[in-house]
C-alpha cells in the first residue's frame, strides 16, 4: 500500500494560507466593527483549514510509518 502526499492539497493550503495572512489587531480602530457575514466565513475558512491541516498530519503520519517500515527492513 502507497500513500502520497496530494500535491493538490498541498498547492491548495499554501494557497489558503496565503490568502489568509495575519492581521494586526492590535492596530485596527476601536470601533473596528465586523459583518455577521464576514464572521461566518472567516469560521467556515477556519474549519476548512482545520480539516485540511489534519488530512495533511494523517498523511504526513503514514509517509512516516512507511519510511519506518523501511528502515527496519
Amino acid at each position: 500500500m502507497k500513500y502520497t502526499l496530494d500535491k493538490g492539497i498541498v498547492k491548495y493550503y499554501i494557497g489558503f494560507m496565503n490568502r489568509h495572512k495575519k492581521i494586526e489587531v492590535e492596530t485596527l480602530s476601536d470601533n473596528f466593527k465586523m459583518s455577521d457575514k464576514s464572521t461566518l466565513i472567516m469560521i467556515r475558512d477556519l474549519f476548512e483549514m482545520v480539516k485540511d491541516n489534519n488530512e495533511l498530519i494523517q498523511l504526513m503520519d503514514k509517509r512516516i510509518k512507511l519510511l519506518e517500515l523501511r528502515l527496519k527492513n
